[in-house]
């Protein structure tokens, strides 16, 4: 197999009337190089030119070289997936590996994973596939967006170890916005413009909710959920934590309405919902389309909404919803709930795939309206089995 190199001189990603230019640095296969910067870089965009997937509206690039340039190339998104070939994890391995695949390791792990029926599978079951499927796909280059993000630790480990056997082979190109990732690697820094200091958003709009649950079961195919009481009042937050595929996120969309349970579950209050996967949303809208649609047309909670989405470096009313990064993504769809009098927020994977400098701008946020009255459930993917704690987690963790 020939060489791999990836050359960044004077390169720079465009994102309508905001150029970030990339640290000068050349790699080799095989290995691993990040490409690290805060959300709203141009991170994913870097990533798509290097894989070869071209620009997106007003959005380009210069300074990228991949050679030899007909190295086969393969791209993991960020957000899994929403289009799946087969019916099991087997079925999507067998197609892509034209039934010549290697399991990597951890294979009792990796079996239970790929034995699951697509539809059953959690967010987490969902990327971890696809990062198996690139482990045997035949090619030269393989770009991941944030492979780490939304998993627990067993499947983090997992995947750093998948990850870790294919940049032996080849060249592995990971975005992120974390820091002191393993496995070892080069490093280009996206040099973006940075948050600005003292940001100061209007305080969210609040009133009083509350939930009461008992005995709630939910079955997602031979799964069963179940959580047995939970009593929230106005002001409070509690975090539902669980490895991947123990039942999160379908405990959140049970208690939205948006899946079937037994039980009882009474809400006093307006809910919102923001999602684990951010790309659920039509991708035909524009960001102006999002913040009205969750604020209702309603015109104060509009203006509040795009002036703190501005403060934290989310801009372009205009520019495609899917031209957002993930982070950008899912702080259009919280901000403007936070300004729309809903009662309660269910944040699935409560601030993933946010940098530092912003989780502390939403945690804020987050507190401001438990003090006016509003509930929280977050979760996170953590511990053994599906347990409920209290409070907010730390943004710092």
């Amino acid at each position: 197999m020939a060489q791999t190199t990836i050359r960044f001189s004077e390169a720079e990603v465009r994102i309508g009337d905001h150029t970030a230019r990339v640290s000068d640095i050349i790699a080799e296969s095989p290995g691993i190089l990040y490409i690290k910067g805060p959300n709203g870089s141009g991170k994913t965009i870097l990533l798509k030119a290097i894989a070869g997937l071209g620009e997106i509206n007003e959005i380009s690039y210069k300074g990228v070289e991949v050679e030899p340039d007909n190295a086969r190339k393969w791209f993991v998104p960020q957000d899994p997936w929403l289009i799946t070939l087969g019916d099991t994890g087997y079925d999507e391995l067998w197609l892509v590996s034209h039934n010549n695949y290697v399991l990597p390791a951890s294979v009792q792990l990796v079996k239970r994973i790929l034995g699951k029926k697509i539809g059953y599978m959690s967010y987490g079951e969902r990327k971890i596939l696809e990062i198996i499927k690139a482990h045997n796909i035949m090619s030269e280059l393989v770009c991941f967006d944030e492979p780490y993000s939304g998993l627990d630790e067993k499947y983090v480990e997992l995947a750093k170890k998948i990850i870790e056997d294919l940049s032996r082979r080849i060249l592995v190109v990971i975005a992120t916005n974390k820091e002191n990732l393993s496995p070892e690697g080069r490093e280009a820094i996206i040099m973006a413009r940075q948050l600005k200091e003292g940001i100061d958003p209007p305080p969210p709009t609040t009133t009083s909710g509350e939930i009461v649950i008992e005995k709630l079961v939910i079955r997602r195919g031979k799964k069963r959920i179940g959580l047995e009481g939970l009593r929230l009042r106005s002001g409070e937050a509690v975090t539902i934590i669980g490895p991947n595929g123990s039942g999160k996120t379908s405990t959140l969309l049970a208690i939205a309405g948006a899946l079937k349970y037994k039980g009882r579950i009474e809400i006093k209050g307006k809910t919102g919902f923001v999602p684990d996967d951010t790309l659920l949303v039509s991708p035909g809208v524009t960001l102006r389309d999002v913040v009205k649609n969750l604020c209702r047309h309603e015109k104060g909670c509009v203006e509040e909404s795009f002036f703190t989405l501005r403060e934290l470096g989310v801009e372009g009313s205009d520019k495609p919803y899917v031209a957002l990064s993930d982070g950008q993504r899912r702080l259009a769809l919280l901000i403007p709930q936070l300004f729309s009098g809903r009662s309660i927020l269910l944040l699935d994977s409560w601030l993933e795939g946010i940098d530092s400098m912003r989780r502390r701008v939403i945690y804020d946020l987050i507190n401001q309206y438990l003090e006016g009255g509003g509930v929280v459930i977050t979760t996170l993917p953590r511990g053994e089995e599906l347990d409920v704690i209290e409070g907010l987690p730390s943004p710092y963790d």
